[in-house]
């Protein structure tokens, strides 16, 4: 049976406590956090360190640090050393955690079709790097389909993505909100990963923009999303990531994990 995290991406860094607020609203202990660092932020750490003792009693993943690091930047440069400080940061977090997997994005950039290849071969470097060092850490790192169409900063399409995803020996996470507003196959990418799948990101959006928002508050069909997930990776984890806009809804947070709940179990 799937898993149902919720991601921190919810909140400011100096409102990373209201998680557990919404969690107590949500009444289910199963829950667990899906926890965005943000290590450029003072006010991050500071919640943080506040609050390991209570973030040590859920069930807990990572994802990767996103502001401030591109991992497409070649080792020498100062965007390459920051990124790694960063995700080493991770790495040390996923321990203390005990984190389910750490997410990894191959970029956050705007991604030129005449640089591509590079970036795509720092990144794949990068990534062997981290591996080394996540396994050192007893952590697991899953991969996900970073970047919107909209951003300019998609570095694989489907196609490209599926192809990635059977030559790393990572598995995945699949963004739906991001794979719909790329116009992807959705249902395909399910099925013909299925065996790699680890988690999903849950979001929806107008089919263009990376809105984040509910998962009824957009243009994909949800309950066609779930049952495919149900059917092709019933063992695969469920995050719910929505944007900072949602954050003064959590009795509509509750009712969209009720809902998860209620079709997966169906």
């Amino acid at each position: 049976m799937s898993s149902i995290y919720i991601s921190t991406n919810l909140y400011e860094p100096e409102q990373l406590q209201l998680i557990f607020t919404l969690l107590d609203r949500i009444g289910d202990p199963s829950i667990g956090i899906e926890l965005f660092p943000e290590w450029q932020n003072e006010a991050f750490r500071r919640r943080l360190a506040e609050y390991m003792e209570t973030l040590q009693q859920y069930p807990i993943s990572l994802h990767g640090p996103y502001y401030c690091t591109e991992h497409t930047r070649a080792e020498g440069t100062e965007e390459y050393a920051r990124s790694m400080d960063y995700f080493r940061q991770t790495l040390e977090l996923s321990q203390r955690l005990n984190s389910r997997y750490i997410v990894y994005h191959h970029n956050n950039c705007r991604v030129e079709p005449e640089y591509r290849e590079a970036m795509l071969t720092a990144s794949t470097e990068n990534l062997a790097k981290l591996r080394r060092e996540a396994e050192a850490f007893g952590a697991r790192l899953v991969i996900e389909n970073a970047g919107v169409l909209a951003r300019g900063n998609v570095l694989f399409d489907e196609a490209q993505f599926i192809s990635m995803a059977g030559s790393m020996p990572e598995d995945i996470l699949l963004d739906v909100g991001h794979a719909h507003a790329n116009g992807w196959d959705i249902s395909h990418v399910i099925q013909t990963l299925a065996h790699k799948i680890t988690a999903y990101h849950l979001h929806n959006n107008d089919g263009y923009q990376d809105n984040h928002n509910r998962i009824c508050q957009g243009t994909m069909e949800f309950a066609q999303i779930l049952a495919c997930c149900k059917k092709y990776t019933p063992q695969a984890d469920i995050v719910i990531e929505y944007g900072k806009q949602c954050a003064q809804d959590p009795d509509g947070i509750a009712d969209d994990v009720a809902y998860i709940k209620t079709v997966l179990n169906q």
